[in-house]
C-alpha cells in the first residue's frame, strides 16, 4: 500500500509517499514540499492573514498535483500548532481541505508529542528502558518520558519558538527588555510543569525537531569548519549562544552555521527555551534523534496496516 502523508507546517507543506508493504523504516520513496509561509503570516491574535490562507493554499495544491502521478492507496493530511491553534483555524481548514481533495485533520498536542516520542523509540530501539524525548515547535513544547512505544509521562505547553517570538519579540534583532520578559516569562511556566521529571530516571534523553538540530550544528561548528551532522545539543555550548543571538537581527542569525532563513526568527527563542527545559530537567545534553512526527505516524499506519490492513479506520481516530 502506498500511503501519502502531507505534513502542513508553520514553513512548509511536506508530502511523502511510503510503500507500508515493503519500508522497514520510515523512508519515503517519494517527496515534495512547497513553503506555506502560516508563521510569518499569522497575527499577534493568532490570526492567519489573508495572503497567509493564499501561501498555504497554494503549497497544498503544489504538493498534491505533484504526487498526482504517483497514485497513492490513499492521502493522510494533517496540520501542525501553526494550523491547528490559529484563531481563523476552521476556515484555514476548511480552505486547506478544498486544496487537497481530502480532510485536513489535527492531533491534540498531546497525541502529536506520543507519536513523535514513538518514533523517538524506535529510533533509539531499546525498549524497557527509559527515554526522555524533547521536542521544540512552533507552537508547543513538548517534553515525553517513559520505558515502551509509548510514553508514561507527557508534558506539552504552549510556548513553541514560533509563538514566543511572535508574543514577545516583534522587532528585528529583539530590544534587550524584550528578551528578558520572554526569559521571565519561561522561567515562570517550565520549571513548575515539568519539576516531575526531575525526580525521575530519564534514562536516554533525545531531541527533536529542526530548531534543535539547527542549535547542534550551530553550538558543535566552529570557525572554518560545519558540524553538518552532529550527534548532541550540549548546554554548556548552547548557553554562550544566547546572548550573541539576542543582538542579531533574522538575515545575520541566517548567515550562522546551520540556521535556516525560514527559522532564523524563532532560533532565539528555540534557544532560550531549550536551555530552561535542560536545567528544568536536569539534562547537560540531548543526542539528536533525526526522526520526527511524520516517522512517528508513519510507524503508526505500518503497524495499522499490518495489523489489520484498517489504515482509514486509525485515520478517523488518530486525527479529529
Amino acid at each position: 500500500m502506498k500511503l501519502a502523508l502531507l505534513d502542513i507546517g508553520s514553513t512548509a507543506a511536506r508530502l511523502e509517499i511510503v510503500d507500508l508493504d515493503r519500508s522497514r523504516i520510515p523512508r519515503a520513496d517519494w517527496s515534495v514540499k512547497a513553503r506555506t509561509r502560516l508563521a510569518e503570516r499569522t497575527g499577534t491574535d493568532g490570526v492567519v492573514d489573508e495572503r497567509g490562507v493564499e501561501h498555504a493554499v497554494r503549497a497544498v495544491q503544489h504538493c498534491v498535483r505533484a504526487a498526482a502521478d504517483q497514485r497513492p492507496d490513499a492521502l493522510v493530511a494533517f496540520g501542525t500548532s501553526a494550523v491547528r491553534d490559529a484563531a481563523n483555524g476552521t476556515r484555514l481548514r476548511e480552505e486547506l481541505s478544498d486544496a487537497a481533495g481530502v480532510r485536513i485533520g489535527v492531533l491534540s498536542p498531546r497525541d502529536e508529542a506520543a507519536v513523535t516520542y514513538h518514533a523517538a523509540r524506535r529510533w533509539h530501539a531499546r525498549c524497557g528502558t527509559p527515554m526522555t524525548a524533547v521536542d521544540i515547535g512552533g507552537g508547543t513544547i513538548d517534553v515525553s518520558t517513559g520505558v515502551d512505544l509509548e510514553p508514561d509521562e507527557v508534558v506539552s505547553l504552549p510556548i513553541g519558538a514560533v509563538r514566543l517570538t511572535r508574543q514577545y519579540l516583534p522587532d528585528d534583532p529583539p530590544r534587550p527588555e524584550q528578551v528578558d520578559e520572554l526569559v521571565e516569562a519561561v522561567r515562570r511556566t517550565i520549571p513548575r510543569s515539568l519539576r516531575g521529571f526531575a525526580e525521575r530516571d530519564l534514562g536516554h534523553p533525545v531531541a527533536l525537531s529542526k530548531v534543535l538540530r539547527q542549535l547542534a550544528v550551530l553550538t558543535e561548528s566552529s570557525p572554518g569548519k560545519l558540524a553538518r551532522h552532529p550527534d548532541r545539543l550540549s548546554r554548556a555550548k548552547l548557553r554562550p549562544w544566547i546572548p550573541r543571538l539576542a543582538e542579531l537581527d533574522q538575515s545575520q542569525r541566517a548567515a550562522l552555521p546551520g540556521v535556516s532563513r525560514s527559522r532564523a526568527r524563532r532560533i532565539l527563542a528555540g534557544a532560550i527555551v531549550a536551555d530552561l527545559i535542560l536545567s528544568a530537567i536536569g539534562v547537560d545534553e540531548l543526542e539528536i534523534c533525526p526522526w520526527g512526527l511524520r516517522e512517528g505516524l508513519v510507524f503508526r499506519f505500518a503497524e495499522a496496516h499490518g495489523d489489520s490492513g484498517d489504515v482509514r479506520g486509525l485515520m478517523t481516530t488518530l486525527f479529529r
